[in-house]
């Protein structure tokens, strides 16, 4: 029997794509999408931001994204590679995806992206996509609220 006042756990399944921590914001918070329960919402809004190709979060993945295409690997997760800076720094996907034809994983939990490039349909072996960004009351699965504290 179960103690329905015990509050549901759910595990973070994706910890291990999100990287190392340090001091900085691993990731900027926006309101592009207001995220309420009920009454008005304000219209979604586009992001204007353009990627920094010069910034070395941008010039980091490039080389993993070479890296991954050379080793053939199945599961991408450049984010673990990345500091929490150079992750904020990134944006988009590289072109270059394209080259990552054995990839059936593509995991970027915790991640700044504001928009997926058409070149992600040519990965041709991509089975799953975790393009998760997360939010203040998106961290559980299902867009499940927080419970406790």
């Amino acid at each position: 029997m179960s103690d329905d006042s015990t509050p549901q756990v759910f595990p973070n399944r994706w910890a291990d794509a999100a990287g190392p921590g340090g001091r900085a914001a691993s990731r900027d918070l926006c309101g592009c999408i207001e995220q309420t329960g009920a009454g008005w919402q304000r219209p979604t809004r586009f992001h204007p931001e353009r990627q920094d190709t010069g910034a070395p979060g941008w010039i980091r993945l490039l080389e993993l994204v070479e890296e991954a295409a050379a080793d053939g690997r199945e599961v991408f997760e450049p984010l673990v590679e990345l500091t929490a800076e150079q992750r904020r720094q990134v944006i988009t996907l590289p072109p270059a995806i394209t080259r990552l034809t054995s990839v059936k994983h593509l995991a970027l939990y915790g991640s700044n992206l504001v928009r997926v490039p058409p070149e992600i349909g040519a990965m041709k072996s991509l089975e799953e996509f975790t393009p998760y960004t997360g939010g203040p009351d998106l961290d559980q699965p299902q867009g499940r609220p927080r419970t406790g504290s």
